[in-house]
Formats: structure tokens, C-alpha cells, sequence
């Protein structure tokens, strides 16, 4: 677990955002059965925890962010809310999206104290999981698997379970795998 202790408020949010990702896990393991929407993301098929996402909707108009990473699609305007919409495929995998965009949904989830949009290939619907179809192991992508806490097998298939708290939260792959060094202007803007 990452814990932001830069300010009294984000020591806070982080602690929340933590206790409700174990309590959400107790939740399902404890309980008659898992509720999770079966996203696929380019050919990469996963399940997201139901309580993870907010809303599913239509692809928005979106205003472009001048020198955003090019995982930052833009911001739209969901019901007044200004929302930053992310490639998954790019944010999940470094791959954009690409094919069918009739069937592309914004999956719209809680992230820090606002909420973030993120652009799938289609959303294929809620499944329920009962405790034994669990699996500990799945088969991922390896820039997937930081995000990915097991799976469960769905008779076909073993679908991965996509932790979107941890996705959203990772601080490094919003800005970079390491810390940015500063520039020489910077660190003499710093010493003077």
C-alpha cells in the first residue's frame, strides 16, 4: 500500500481508499458470491469489481489537454462534472485502442475526490461469481499484473480481476515510472 503522507488530508484519503479495498475483498470472499462487469479492453478481457465503477456511458465529446500523455484522451462534461477520460488500453497496457468504436464505453470511477473516465472496447455485461470459481493464478499481460488480484474462472475462461483503486491510485503511472529529476533551472530557482 502507498500512503500519501505529504499532507494530514491525503494520510487520510489514502487510509480510506485502502480500508475500503480490503473491506470490499473481505466482502467477496466472505459472501455468497462476486458481482463484476466484464470489460474487454482491445483482447484483453477483465472483471471489474461492480462497487469500483460508478457508471458506464456513451463516449463524450472531449476537449483536448495541451501536452497530456498521450493516455489522457481529454476532458468531457458528464451531467456538470468536468471528467478526464483516459485510454485503458494505453494506461492498462501502453496500447491504445483501436477497432470497433460503435462499442466503445466510458467507465466512469471513483478516483481521489473526484472521478476519472476510463475508454474501453465494450462493456459485455455484469457477471456474478460464486466463491469457488475464485483463482489466486491467472495468465496477464505483464504491465497488467501490479493491477490484477486473481480471477475467477467463468467455465470458458479464467477472467482476471482488474483492481481499479490500484490502477487510478498508482501515482508513477500518472507521472512517469520514477520520479522526474528537475531541471537545471529548477534546482537554481530551488538553491536561490
Amino acid at each position: 500500500m502507498k500512503v500519501d503522507t505529504t499532507t494530514p488530508f491525503a494520510l487520510l484519503a489514502s487510509l480510506d481508499r485502502e480500508s475500503q479495498r480490503i473491506n470490499r475483498e473481505y466482502r467477496r470472499d466472505t459472501t455468497e458470491g462476486w458481482r463484476g462487469v466484464l470489460l474487454a479492453v482491445g483482447q484483453f478481457r477483465c472483471l471489474v469489481d461492480m462497487e469500483a465503477i460508478s457508471e458506464v456511458t456513451d463516449p463524450m465529446s472531449l476537449t483536448r489537454v495541451p501536452l497530456a500523455d498521450p493516455m489522457v484522451l481529454g476532458v468531457g462534461n458528464l451531467r456538470g462534472l468536468v471528467l478526464p477520460v483516459f485510454d485503458l488500453g494505453r494506461l492498462l497496457l501502453g496500447e491504445s485502442l483501436t477497432g470497433d468504436s460503435s462499442r466503445q464505453r466510458i467507465v466512469v470511477a471513483p478516483q481521489g475526490q473526484g472521478m476519472a473516465g476510463l475508454l474501453v472496447s465494450r462493456v459485455e455485461g455484469m457477471r456474478n461469481c460464486a466463491p469457488h470459481q475464485r483463482r489466486l493464478e491467472v495468465d496477464v499481460p505483464e504491465a497488467a499484473r501490479p493491477y490484477v488480484t486473481g480471477g475467477f474462472d467463468l467455465g470458458h475462461r479464467i477472467h482476471p480481476v482488474l483492481d481499479l483503486d490500484r490502477l487510478l491510485n498508482d501515482t508513477g503511472r500518472f507521472s512517469g515510472s520514477e520520479a522526474a529529476e528537475p531541471t537545471e533551472g529548477q534546482q537554481q530557482a530551488v538553491a536561490s
